[in-house]
């Protein structure tokens, strides 16, 4: 069967996962359901897991829009990964792995924003539409594992590390196997050259979404929102994260009031956030 080897500057973004074997033709994705201090050793143990088991790339995914992003960005990049195997449990707040499900299934609208699924934000504004139609047809299937929020049971398939290493084993197959309802087997590498796209820009909307004159207090809180972490963590001191975002919009508070914003994984929404209210 045909492989390819990766192009230089493979993977091109940065994140919170493992490069295994460049060959493989699947990657492990673990939803991260906490925040980034507080990551569990189950879903720690899951990443090694993945890759100890051969995967190409083994990590987390917290967000349903720049962690879906660098996901699809450092898939293209490798034409051999074919499969993804996602397991750990559901994030309640941001639903990437529904978000993820559902970028398979369905694609995105003109806009860019992810066909049927629930999540608050799933807008995929940073990557051209060429780049996410070759994630969906390069990825043959979503190996479907994500437990329920809140699921602590490390029996279960999706937090079962034994279960992850056998998902893996089966996509390596020279001849079709079955497992849990799946068909899968190594058909090799996808037939078009690698894409090896870098996020260059983060801003999480539209320029069409920018604050415009005239708009009320209200409606500025709205769209101020969209960037927040929405966890209603009450650690800014508000009660609500749209509370806090109202009070953003009338200037009474400050995006340092949001320990939140400070985590990595919303640098992009802090920077975005930082330009509207300049």
């Amino acid at each position: 069967m045909l492989k390819v080897k990766p192009p230089d500057g493979y993977p091109p973004e940065e994140g919170r996962y493992v490069r295994g074997n460049d060959y493989s033709p699947v990657a492990v994705c673990v939803t991260l359901d906490t925040f980034d201090f507080a990551i569990p050793a189950e879903l720690n143990e899951l990443v090694m897991a993945g890759v100890d088991s051969g995967a190409a790339l083994s990590g987390m995914l917290q967000t349903e829009n720049i962690g879906l992003e660098k996901m699809v960005c450092n898939i293209a990049a490798n034409p051999n990964i074919r499969y993804i195997v996602l397991c750990g449990r559901e994030s309640a707040g941001h639903l990437p792995g529904e978000s993820l499900l559902a970028l398979k299934q369905n694609g995105v609208t003109e806009t860019k924003q992810i066909i049927g699924t629930k999540a608050p934000t799933p807008h995929l504004y940073n990557i051209p539409l060429e780049l996410i139609e070759r994630f969906r047809n390069q990825i043959i299937s979503v190996i479907n594992l994500l437990c329920q929020p809140g699921e602590r049971d490390t029996s279960v398939p999706g937090l079962n590390p034994k279960v992850l290493e056998k998902a893996v084993w089966s996509c390596y197959q020279e001849e079709p196997v079955l497992f849990m309802g799946y068909t899968l087997y190594d058909i090799g590498s996808y037939p078009e050259p690698a894409i090896c796209h870098k996020i260059a820009s983060k801003l999480s909307q539209p320029q069409q979404d920018i604050l415009q004159p005239g708009k009320s207090k209200l409606d500025t809180g709205f769209m101020l929102l969209k960037f927040l972490p929405k966890t209603n963590c009450r650690k800014c001191g508000k009660r609500t994260c749209l509370a806090f975002a109202i009070e953003l919009a009338k200037g009474k508070c400050r995006l340092e009031e949001c320990p939140i914003l400070d985590q990595p994984e919303f640098a992009a929404d802090r920077q975005a956030l930082a330009k509207l209210l300049k």
